[in-house]
């Protein structure tokens, strides 16, 4: 009996400190050719989430944003995303490669959570993907901007 009683105590505190945090998981690039990238993506993350937090969280609960490294890796990225679908998230934050994206996204968009992307490749968003928030400009957009600088900021030839 008393086993019991302190198994239920145990499951009322645990959902409990779980109520008490917005659960929203990084996966993303850390390491491998993708942790550039992915480690400006988490690291202007997490220093929002920090100023968040301060200021007393979202509706007075902090975020709690543990990171995922995808290793570069597409079939690591979707086993991570699957993974952060499992602690059932509030969104889910990264990962930055386009080709992570395009395998992971459509876990996340089955589930029902929004997903909020570093990836630039425009088919990302063509998709018709409603769960899918791209954070950065698209290809269509951010490389015509490169042709000019390297054109006309560096008088590249």
């Amino acid at each position: 009996m008393k086993a019991i009683w302190i198994l239920t105590a145990s499951l009322f505190a645990f959902a409990a400190h779980a109520q008490q945090t917005v659960f929203m998981p990084i996966v993303i690039e850390v390491s491998g050719n993708g942790a550039v990238s992915g480690t400006n993506f988490r690291d202007g993350a997490l220093m929002a989430i920090d100023e968040i937090n301060a200021k007393g969280g979202i509706l007075k609960r902090k975020i709690n944003a543990p990171v995922s490294d995808t290793q570069s890796n597409a079939g690591i990225s979707r086993a991570q995303v699957q993974k952060a679908i499992d602690g059932n998230p509030y969104v889910i934050l990264g990962p930055v490669f386009s080709g992570s994206v395009k395998v992971n996204m459509l876990l996340a968009q089955q589930a029902e959570i929004p997903q909020f992307t570093g990836a630039e490749a425009a088919e990302i968003t063509q998709m018709g993907n409603d769960w899918i928030f791209r954070t950065s400009f698209g290809q269509q957009v951010s490389m015509p901007k490169m042709a000019v600088f390297v054109a006309e900021g560096i008088k590249a030839k």
